[in-house]
């Protein structure tokens, strides 16, 4: 399901430059945050990290005032703040639509809406999850641009034995986004 949800996203983004004409342009980006992973029962605490980010996309204006690019993002490295518990995400990658109204010339608020996949080390598994954000960009230059955004993740159940018992739960995940973005016009 993930490969066909990226390849879908692929083929959007790759034949965008048709749809799209107001000067749409592919762009990189990296950015730190701050997360903080929980499950929905409490049972297995709570963890807090410092994730460094990379993005690549490719988006611009359709029309006078709506905004809209595809991207394909990750997590490569995740220094702990704090770890109470086991819901330590490593890395994570994802696909998303980002569609968006332009506040100024140069500033556009926009959503986020995708897929992620995310390797929680202590639990020893890679979960699939949906993600859905809000944030804005403005132009520092002409090429770029500074990013802020939140971004809730929402995990599928996972089991874990713990002293003799199997619990459920369903790992969350809250992120706040600073990046720095290369647009190649």
């Amino acid at each position: 399901m993930f490969k066909k949800i990226l390849l879908s996203l692929s083929m959007l983004a790759a034949t965008a430059g048709v749809v799209l004409a107001a000067g749409p342009a592919p762009y990189v980006g990296a950015g730190l945050g701050v997360t903080t992973n929980t499950t929905n029962n409490g049972m297995f605490g709570s963890y807090r990290g410092v994730p460094f980010n990379v993005l690549a996309g490719y988006g611009g204006v359709i029309s006078d005032s709506f905004y809209l690019a595809g991207e394909l993002n990750g997590t490569v490295a995740n220094a702990e703040l704090n770890n109470n518990g086991v819901v330590k995400t490593t890395y994570s990658y994802g696909a998303s639509i980002l569609p968006g109204v332009m506040l100024s010339d140069h500033t556009v608020a926009f959503a986020r809406a995708g897929i992620v996949r995310s390797r929680f080390s202590d639990l020893s598994k890679n979960q699939t999850g949906g993600q859905f954000g809000l944030g804005l960009q403005t132009g520092l230059t002409q090429n770029v641009d500074l990013r802020g955004e939140y971004d809730f993740s929402a995990y599928r159940s996972v089991s874990q034995k713990f002293a003799g018992y199997n619990f459920s739960s369903s790992p969350r995940q809250d992120a706040f986004n600073l990046s720095l973005i290369y647009k190649f016009e």
